[in-house]
């Protein structure tokens, strides 16, 4: 409907609306696009006045080229346009992966225009309007059909120049009738405008760029100085558990060492390493032997091997007796009251077996605990 009922009839250079003409031929009026014959139908009481071709053309223009230069021609008989607002979000990213932020915006403003030029070659694209403002060009677009326009928006992004778009195409052929509404949507509604390009939006963001610029110098130092520091911790903890692990590779040599020596002494000194009583039994008696040896002669304090559950004296590094290499000693506290109980807990518990397990031999026998 928009192309065959054209808001806008040319007559003595002028565009008029429907209802400002008579009715009919005798409007005289010619269509903006084709320069043919129009009809003004402006009778009815229900159809918007409108006109349309006298006779049947296959005329696509009169309806574009007819609220494009009603647009110019308001811009140039108000000499004032409102501008649109401006949002864009500068980023930069640190060595450590942050992204930085900077939001450039500024608010719809409205200009005073000094100087129209309507309709201007540019060579690859036509700007509606070459507006001069504040001693600055603004290139202006009227936009009448939802056919998008990037090339041709593309092209004027092209130009050095700041540049606006305003578009007209969601006007209702009543909304265009109205002179009131469509001075609104040609010359301040925020809604109809936006930048193709912004010269001084650019010029924003390239001072926020050069912010971020020295904000990433900032973080990255920042972030290289923790850096280093959390490389200097990492280095003095690997450095002291290397330091450690040799230390306890130098004990623990020196302990299988000693155990060596301990096993030879007893042998020579004919301590039996078995007996006639059954393994488990045997070693279950060792538990018992050394926790009863902590109570009394130890102060209630003793270290556990984690294989082979035997007690050996607070404060030593590996286990007396058994030789695996994967056990840990753990403090432990005994009851003076242990002896009591000692036996009914080793009948329900699982450390002899276990013990049997983790380490079926021994290389130092415990002496055997007597009680005084």
């Amino acid at each position: 409907m928009q192309d065959t009922n054209i808001p806008f009839g040319e007559r003595d250079g002028m565009l008029l609306r429907a209802f400002e003409v008579e009715n009919g031929l005798a409007c005289n009026c010619v269509c903006p696009g084709c320069r043919k014959p129009l009809n003004a139908a402006n009778g009815g009481q229900k159809v918007i006045p409108h006109f349309r071709h006298a006779q049947s053309e296959d005329c696509i223009s009169g309806y574009k080229d007819g609220v494009r230069r009603a647009a110019v021609a308001l811009i140039a008989e108000q000499r004032r346009l409102m501008l649109p607002g401006y949002s864009r979000q500068v980023t930069a990213m640190t060595t450590s992966g942050h992204t930085l932020l900077r939001d450039v915006t500024f608010q719809p403003t409205a200009i005073t225009v000094e100087a129209v030029e309507r309709f201007v070659d540019l060579g690859e694209v036509v700007a509606h309007a070459a507006l001069t403002a504040f001693g600055r060009q603004l290139l202006v677009r009227i936009k009448v059909s939802a056919r998008a326009e990037y090339e041709r928006c593309q092209r004027l992004a092209r130009i050095f120049s700041s540049s606006v778009e305003i578009d007209l195409s969601g006007l209702s052929l009543e909304q265009i009738n109205d002179p009131v509404m469509f001075e609104w949507a040609v010359l301040s509604d925020p809604n109809t405008r936006s930048w193709i390009r912004s010269l001084r939006g650019e010029m924003l963001e390239q001072r926020a760029a050069k912010d971020l610029a020295v904000e990433v110098i900032a973080h990255n130092a920042q972030w290289e100085q923790e850096r280093s520091r959390l490389q200097a911790i990492e280095n003095e903890r690997r450095e002291k558990q290397e330091a450690e692990a040799s230390a306890r590779a130098i004990a623990l040599a020196a302990h299988r060492k000693a155990q060596l020596a301990a096993a030879e002494t007893q042998r020579v000194a004919g301590i039996p390493t078995k007996d006639d009583r059954e393994e488990r039994q045997r070693r279950e008696e060792l538990i018992v032997g050394q926790t009863l040896r902590a109570s009394q002669e130890w102060g209630g304090k003793a270290v556990e091997c984690s294989a082979c559950y035997i007690l050996s004296p607070p404060g030593t590094q590996f286990c007396l007796y058994c030789a695996n290499e994967t056990s840990t000693m753990s403090l432990i506290f005994v009851p003076s009251d242990v002896m009591t109980t000692i036996h009914f807990r080793m009948r329900s518990s699982a450390k002899p077996d276990r013990s049997l397990r983790m380490a079926p031999t021994l290389l130092v026998q415990p002496e055997p605990f007597t009680m005084d």
